[in-house]
């Protein structure tokens, strides 16, 4: 209320009806503005301290993560439920295990195995495809479950999108505030406190070879777990990964400490015939299938599908029915054909079914389907690039680039790879330029509306100087891309729109005082008002789909929109002002708000939203090597690829729904050119 006080009283100050300003009544005014505005941001970091109470966060936070989590182990299984009732063993260490630790388990009695160790630290191990994230995901649930109000959250993040240059306790912190929207203190607090079971994902994806050594970036990360403490003790901790990289890592003496390693066994033949049972509605069409497990049960065919990821995607496959008559399009019996001879046979006769399976199943729509050959195409792409990223580790300006992670604004590197600093700068700096040009030859066709002359021309040049401020700094905002998928909570966004309509709307006043009109300030100070409220109402609501609602995908449409809208509403604000003083005619105000908000937009949206920008430029580039391109909505087919079990999400970025989908059409030959 004391802010719009403040408001009135300067309003009061314009709007007297000699035209002439109350000096007495505008300073106060003044003075009341800001003695509010410091009120609410007192306000503001009250409330953000009172966000920290540990219980409460904890419980928002696990609330969060099994919503997540739950959906996610949806997405592993293929939009089932149920999976393998995995067998592991008990692997120790040369020295340094984990105390409790049983010789044996099964995945139903995972939860109660991770508890009865000291301390709680678990390393996950097992072959390709064995189900390691399943498992941690269903020991994640389990936990969650049985949660007390004092025990840690456990929540999952991948480390093939870790961050070198920090530490574990700060990218943990980044972690909760990007995909779980915690305030950036709830988050420290929390991390500090060791209220956060961190459960890391695929610890073998860190490095180019699958045995890495002492100086590894798997080995250095393995190291600063052993540092991870909770006062005396190790902190709690689940680690997933291969055990081939494991075994590496333990020949150079490298290892968790204080922790207990399992391996998950192979599924055997009654171990298949128990979950296809619960997956399938005819069991009797796999009876030859199960029978050839059973007779040879260290086969092509059972070694082939020892693993449920291997065991989901033949349920996926052969399960496929008919829309209209409800008959199966494929036999389960195609598996015992004599070419499939193989291990790696059996695996690539089923990736090759999946894509073309997953898109018949996954309902058609008129906005979303994708004809299959189209999806593998387009996938493929994206598999080639993540698996040279993986294969060679190459970084640019300092940043290492993701062999698992698809982020839309890291992907502009698939484009170009050949100066692409250079590259990035050019559509920056020609957006600006047009914008910047085209505001200046608008005003050029009126008489002037703002004096003195070169305020513009500062203008146009503040826009170009962003513009490539930005684009030199683009490894700066590569490497801390955060910043534009934090979370704003409405406090955040109501004291910034205010605060920013505040500034704003001083320098709309400053405009019409300097023009020294005696038009109607009562037309000035309502447009004042509205402008005031308008503007804090966008900048405190957040757009549909934003980010903190939404798939990865969405935060570089949000980023775009956000970088776009902003400078517009400003410029055209400004520019209806102008003309409204000085006289202009209706239409004349019309066209100057609109073309001047498009105008000064253009001019800043490259410093708002660079991000953005590359992203556009990646589209348009991948159209000029090959004759089947990216589509023009990658954000959207990427939803939709979820949706279909294709990909998960992980974090802030999209994944394969499972390496060896990556690793297979990153085998095959590359998209139409």
């Amino acid at each position: 209320m004391a802010f719009f006080g403040s408001v009135a009283m300067l309003v009061r100050a314009l709007g007297s009806s000699t035209g002439d300003i109350d000096p007495v009544g505008a300073a106060v005014g003044v003075s009341s503005l800001v003695v509010s505005v410091w009120g609410a941001l007192v306000t503001v970091r009250s409330a953000r301290w009172q966000e920290t109470d540990l219980a409460d966060a904890s419980a928002r936070l696990a609330s969060q993560v099994l919503a997540v989590e739950r959906e996610a182990r949806r997405q592993l299984l293929g939009g089932h439920d149920r999976t393998v009732d995995l067998r592991f063993v008990f692997r120790p260490s040369a020295a340094h295990s984990a105390e409790g630790a049983d010789a044996s388990g099964r995945l139903t009695e995972v939860a109660d195995y991770f508890q009865r160790l000291g301390p709680r630290r678990m390393i996950v191990t097992g072959a390709p495809g064995a189900g390691k994230t399943v498992l941690a995901v269903q020991l994640m649930l389990y936990l969650l479950e049985r949660r007390s109000a004092d025990e840690p959250v456990p929540v999952r993040l991948s480390l093939a999108s870790s961050e070198s240059h920090l530490s574990l306790e700060t990218w943990i912190a980044r972690h909760l505030e990007r995909v779980y929207h915690l305030s950036r203190q709830a988050a420290i607090e929390l991390v500090t406190a060791r209220r956060v079971l961190p459960v890391l994902d695929g610890l073998d994806e860190l490095d180019t070879t699958p045995c890495p050594g002492y100086g590894s970036r798997s080995a250095e990360a393995v190291r600063s777990l052993n540092a991870y403490q909770q006062g005396v003790q190790k902190a709690e901790l689940i680690l997933t990964c291969r055990s081939e990289t494991y075994d590496a890592l333990e020949d150079t003496r490298v290892w968790a400490h204080d922790a207990a390693r399992i391996e998950i066994q192979p599924i055997v033949s009654t171990e298949a015939r128990s979950f296809l049972n619960s997956r399938v509605d005819d069991l009797a069409r796999w009876e030859d299938v199960l029978d050839a497990l059973d007779r040879n049960p260290s086969g092509p065919l059972a070694l082939g599908l020892a693993t449920p990821w291997r065991l989901t995607l033949a349920a996926t496959v052969y399960e496929q029915r008919d829309s209209a008559t409800g008959t199966y399009t494929r036999d389960p019996r195609e598996l015992l054909a004599e070419r499939l001879d193989s291990v790696e046979a059996v695996g690539t006769h089923l990736l090759d079914l999946f894509i073309p399976a997953t898109a018949k199943l996954f309902p058609r729509h008129r906005r979303s389907f994708y004809p299959s050959h189209h999806v593998r195409d387009w996938l493929t792409t994206l598999a080639r690039y993540l698996d040279h990223n993986a294969a060679t580790g190459r970084t640019i300006a300092g940043h290492r680039l993701s062999g698992t992670d698809i982020l839309l604004s890291r992907l502009w590197p698939l484009a170009t790879a050949q100066r692409p600093r250079l590259t990035l700068m050019v559509p920056a700096v020609a957006v600006s330029l047009t914008g910047a040009m085209s505001l200046l030859a608008l005003l050029s066709t009126q008489r002037p509306l703002i004096a003195p002359w070169p305020f513009f021309t500062a203008l146009a040049i503040m826009g170009v100087l962003s513009a490539v401020f930005w684009s030199v700094a683009w490894s700066e905002l590569q490497a801390d891309e955060h910043q534009y998928h934090q979370r704003r909570t409405f406090t955040r966004r109501l004291a910034s729109g205010l605060g920013w309509s505040s500034l704003l709307s001083v320098a709309f006043v400053a405009l019409v005082v300097t023009q020294g009109s005696s038009l109607s300030l009562a037309a000035t100070a309502g447009a004042f008002v509205v402008w005031v409220g308008a503007l804090g109402l966008v900048f405190s609501v957040p757009l549909p789909h934003a980010p903190e609602n939404s798939h990865p995908s969405l935060h570089i449409r949000s980023h775009l929109i956000w970088g776009l809208l902003a400078p517009t509403m400003v410029f055209s604000e400004l520019m209806g002002a102008a003309a409204m003083s000085t006289g202009k005619s209706a239409a004349t105000t019309l066209v100057m708000t609109t073309a001047g908000g498009v105008a000064g937009g253009l001019m800043l949206t490259p410093m708002l939203a660079p991000t953005g920008l590359w992203y556009l430029s990646l589209l348009l580039r991948t159209r000029s090597w090959t004759r089947r391109p990216l589509p023009w909505r990658l954000g959207r087919f990427l939803r939709w690829c979820y949706h279909a079990g294709l990909v998960r999400v992980a974090g802030t970025a999209y994944q394969f729904r499972h390496r060896e989908l990556q690793d297979h059409l990153a085998r095959q030959a590359p998209p139409l050119t």
